[in-house]
């Protein structure tokens, strides 16, 4: 029977891969998995095998046993997770500061024209949506 437990542990980088080939597969069995990572690098079926059951202890997949087959599947969203890994980088490794990431991409010239535009829809929107916090020096 599938379990849903609430996510434990960030993923790796190499399960964020395999979890990203399990978004894309839906309900999947191990098989599938490494077929769908043969792609980028030779894993051996049995290393596939053990990542899908290491995510299914830290909660991101769910495994239902039928017969002798494994399926496994997606039990956060990909968008989820995402914002999760996002959430934690900033948190730790930027101290909460989001200018050098958005420095970092603008320099990195990785925000296309789309991005950039896609970004400022974005940021009115949350200006629409939120009131100004008064800052702690504000009498209001």
């Amino acid at each position: 029977m599938a379990t849903r437990r609430e996510p434990k542990a960030p993923l790796s980088r190499t399960e964020w891969r395999v979890m990203n080939a399990c978004w894309g597969l839906g309900r999947c069995t191990a098989r599938q998995v490494h077929d769908a990572l043969r792609h980028e690098r030779s894993r051996d079926y049995q290393t596939v095998k053990t990542m899908l059951d290491r995510i299914v202890e830290k909660g991101y997949l769910a495994m239902e046993k039928v017969g002798p087959v494994c399926l496994y599947r997606p039990v956060v969203r990909r968008r989820e997770a995402v914002a999760e890994a996002i959430d934690e980088f900033v948190d730790v490794v930027l101290d909460r500061a989001l200018d050098p990431l958005v420095a970092h991409l603008a320099r990195a010239e990785r925000l296309s024209d789309d991005d950039r535009r896609a970004l400022e829809r974005i940021l009115a929107r949350v200006d629409e949506e939120e009131p100004e916090e008064p800052r702690d020096d504000d009498p209001r």
